[in-house]
């Protein structure tokens, strides 16, 4: 008869139970630390797309007046003085 080998965590080396690759320890280590990324990630969309919405607003602002000069000190009031854009959709864009 072959002898059976105790499976080990593929992490630390501990016993672990059935087919999974870690032990429990390791295990919800692991799964908070991909909650954790999931988060950062959706944080990260809406930050760039709040960006791309208001760079997109800013220059439909500045379009209305093709051939005028613009002062650097006149830009930046009206950037400050802009409501800002309306709040992007949140379904995915079509890659």
């Amino acid at each position: 008869m072959a002898d059976i080998a105790e499976k080990a965590c593929s992490k630390c080396g501990k016993p672990r139970e059935g087919k999974d690759r870690y032990c429990k320890e390791c295990r919800a280590t692991y799964n908070q630390d991909y909650g954790a990324r999931d988060e950062w990630q959706a944080e990260r969309r809406g930050i760039l797309r709040g960006i791309l919405g208001m760079r997109q607003h800013v220059a439909d602002y500045f379009r209305q007046w093709p051939g005028r000069p613009f002062m650097g000190a006149e830009v930046a009031s009206v950037i400050d003085s802009l409501p800002g854009p309306a709040v992007a959709d949140e379904s995915p864009k079509e890659r």
